[in-house]
C-alpha cells in the first residue's frame, strides 16, 4: 500500500514539473524581444532584402477595357487574341512598400506588328503614369521579353495600379499567354519569425 502511494506521489511531482516547464516555455516565447530581430537571417532566406518575388498573370485573366471589343482564347485556355483591337487590362495588386523591379511577357507573336505590355497607376483624381514597359519582338511564335530594370514602390493608399496589353494586331497571329512581374518585398524588420520559419 505504502509503494503505491509513493508511486502517486511521484508521479503527481513529475507532472507538476513537466507543467511548471511547459508554462515557463510558454510565457518566454510571447515575451518581447529585447533587440530587433536581424534584417537577413541566415536560416531564412525569404527574410533576405530584395529576394525577388513573383505575381505571374495568364493572359486569359485579361479583359477588354472598351465592352465592345471581343476576345477569344487558344484551346489550351491560358492565351488569348483579339479579331478587333483594342487595348485589355486586369487589376493589379501587390502588398504596400513592394518595389517592382521587371515585367514580363510570353505571347506568341507570328505578326508584323509588335505587342505592347506596361503597368499604369491611377492617382484617382484623372491622372495616371506609365511605369513599366516591354514589348513583343520577332515573328517566331512563342516567345518571351523582359523590360528594362525599373525601381517602382507601391502606394496602395495613393494609387491602383494595372496591367495592360495592346495587341496592335487583330488576328490569332498576336496572342497573349502571360504578364509576369517580379518585385521584392520592403527592406523593414519582420516580425514575422514563427510564421516564415
Amino acid at each position: 500500500m505504502k509503494l503505491k502511494k509513493w508511486q502517486f506521489v511521484l508521479s503527481f511531482v513529475l507532472l507538476a514539473g513537466l507543467l511548471v516547464s511547459a508554462v515557463g516555455s510558454a510565457l518566454a516565447n510571447v515575451s518581447a524581444p529585447a533587440t530587433a530581430p536581424e534584417l537577413i537571417r541566415p536560416d531564412n532566406t525569404l527574410m533576405a532584402p530584395h529576394a525577388f518575388h513573383y505575381l505571374y498573370v495568364t493572359g486569359s485573366a485579361l479583359r477588354p477595357r472598351d465592352g465592345a471589343y471581343n476576345w477569344l482564347s487558344t484551346g489550351s485556355g491560358g492565351c488569348i487574341y483579339t479579331t478587333v483591337g483594342g487595348l485589355f487590362n486586369v487589376d493589379l495588386q501587390l502588398p504596400e512598400g513592394a518595389g517592382i523591379d521587371y515585367l514580363r511577357i510570353f505571347y506568341y507573336d507570328t505578326s508584323a506588328s509588335d505587342a505592347n505590355a506596361w503597368i499604369t497607376s491611377y492617382d484617382g483624381e484623372g491622372n495616371f503614369d506609365d511605369l513599366v514597359y516591354v514589348g513583343s519582338t520577332g515573328t517566331a511564335g512563342y516567345g518571351t521579353a523582359l523590360s528594362d530594370f525599373t525601381r517602382v514602390y507601391v502606394h496602395n493608399a495613393n494609387q491602383s495600379l494595372v496591367l495592360n496589353w495592346r495587341p496592335n494586331d487583330a488576328s490569332s497571329a498576336m496572342q497573349l499567354c502571360g504578364l509576369r512581374i517580379a518585385y521584392h518585398m520592403p527592406d523593414y524588420y519582420l516580425y514575422l519569425p514563427g510564421i516564415l520559419r
